[in-house]
């Protein structure tokens, strides 16, 4: 085990008082510029991309030189992502993925217009994000052996339970592509983000089938990708170098199925 003086990852105590970065995380994000630390892949990346893209930010990727230099000097737990704000007064850090998630969204206005309304979408939030994250526990961490029938459960009973619940709070907001209210919210930007992540998968066009054929569901899809901001990120070559990382980095959790031979 590693004693303390031999970590290498960065304190939450910057060289800066907490009040200058407090104000760089306040400040208007025109006068920034953001920085995100995270592999060329979509997963827990995604999400930031699309609101710093829709927040017409001035942004752009760090991406380690490999996936064994996580570069975590830089990173308080040694894990990605990471958002660094820069200003003229400094720079200042967010960790952890749903922080950031949550950071952002508050940034761009992507949380509703009051308490009822935050506290629902991030509820909303919740339920997507843990869906994906069951993905990555039961299918794509797993076991070699156990990776089928990890697939097999997700496909014939989670995501289909998923979808029936969401398809009710969709139809009682009025089916108009959106989880809750008439404003694009980050519930509905991370539902896309966690689409962008299945179709990277091995067999995910299997997955993503099942929440086209939910058409509440797919039109939440396609109300976040008229968004012009979005839909321009969406064509650029930044995007798609995340989208062809990540079919190449989980290229490994494929699996045999004898019964398609």
């Amino acid at each position: 085990m590693s004693s303390t003086s031999e970590l290498q990852y960065r304190s939450f105590h910057a060289d800066i008082s907490t009040e200058k970065s407090s104000r760089i995380l306040a400040a208007d994000p025109r006068s920034v510029e953001y920085e995100l630390m995270y592999f060329d892949i979509t997963c827990v990346g995604a999400s930031p991309r699309y609101m710093l893209s829709y927040g017409k930010a001035n942004w752009h990727d760090k991406f380690p030189k490999t996936w064994d230099d996580k570069e975590s000097h830089d990173c308080p737990f040694g894990v990605m992502p990471v958002l660094h704000v820069k200003s003229e007064d400094g720079q200042a850090m967010v960790a952890e993925s749903v922080v950031i998630d949550m950071y952002l969204a508050k940034k761009f206005n992507l949380l509703g217009s009051n308490e009822y309304e935050e506290l629902t979408i991030k509820a909303f939030y919740s339920s997507v994000h843990y869906l994906r994250e069951r993905s990555l526990m039961r299918v794509t961490w797993t076991q070699a052996d156990k990776r089928k029938e990890g697939f097999e459960a997700f496909m014939t009973k989670m995501v289909p339970w998923w979808i029936k619940v969401h398809e009710q709070h969709l139809e009682r907001n009025g089916s108009n592509g959106h989880f809750f209210g008439d404003k694009l919210s980050l519930a509905d930007i991370h539902l896309v983000s966690t689409l962008d992540h299945f179709a990277e998968l091995p067999r995910g066009d299997k997955i993503v089938a099942l929440f086209k054929a939910s058409p509440l569901l797919w039109k939440v899809r396609e109300t976040v990708l008229e968004n012009p901001e979005i839909a321009a990120w969406r064509a650029s070559e930044g995007y798609n170098k995340v989208v062809e990382g990540g079919k190449k980095f989980y290229s490994f959790c494929t699996f045999e199925d004898k019964s398609e031979a």
